[in-house]
């Protein structure tokens, strides 16, 4: 159902089938733990949690598919009054490169400046972002959460992945706004408790989440180590 085949071919399968198989396991494990936590006893551990995934909320060609029935699940928590908080955070990419060009010209300059926000309409992405005229409006088939900058404090700047809790893509040019996205308040009230200062941008979740998944936390590194110390 999910199609990694479509990326195959009788003799060969592509890197991207490796790269694609890494984005829908971290998914699903994500909604694993959501799914959970939905059915626990204590309904309000649902919606006081914050959760975090390491790159957008997006899927891409034939894996687009599950993008559709992730936006209802996110209008149907909304409806029973028990929102989801969720991120997405992207590293690197267009949308990094261009936040970091235009960072330093953004509040907080100072560190008792307050903290900083912008909601990316679609206009403003196909515009300024990725400077193209789509033939289809942007995200319609791939995104479940939409663009965010936040500025922290001077030396942290995000770029954020949100839902909005719309179960249908909204076709306007100015969408979203604020008030459309789920749980901005509580989310930003949240993140500045999370920011590391090992790496700018960093969030702590993300960080030791990156640092378990390390190949120098196993075994196999020190065999690694030594075969480099040798050569």
């Amino acid at each position: 159902m999910i199609g990694f085949h479509l990326d195959m071919s009788e003799d060969s399968a592509p890197d991207s089938v490796a790269s694609a198989y890494m984005m829908i396991l971290e998914t699903l494990m994500l909604f694993t733990i959501i799914r959970i936590l939905w059915h626990h006893s204590d309904k309000a551990l649902f919606s006081n949690r914050l959760f975090i995934k390491d790159g957008p909320l997006t899927f891409r060609s034939q894996y687009s598919k599950l993008v559709p029935k992730i936006r209802r699940f996110f209008e149907y928590t909304k409806l029973r009054n028990r929102p989801i908080h969720i991120i997405g955070q992207e590293k690197t990419g267009r949308f990094f490169d261009h936040l970091t060009s235009i960072a330093k010209y953004i509040s907080p300059i100072q560190i008792d400046d307050m903290p900083s926000l912008a909601v990316l309409s679609h206009d403003y992405v196909r515009s300024e972002v990725l400077r193209t005229n789509l033939p289809t409006p942007y995200g319609k088939r791939t995104n479940w959460g939409e663009k965010v900058y936040a500025k922290l404090d001077p030396g942290s700047s995000l770029v954020l992945n949100i839902p909005t809790g719309e179960g249908e893509y909204i076709d306007d040019p100015n969408y979203p706004l604020v008030d459309d996205l789920l749980g901005l308040d509580r989310i930003m009230a949240t993140l500045p408790s999370l920011l590391s200062r090992k790496f700018e941008g960093a969030l702590f979740p993300v960080e030791l989440a990156n640092g378990v998944a390390s190949m120098s936390s196993y075994p196999s590194a020190k065999v690694l180590e030594r075969f480099l110390e040798n050569n």
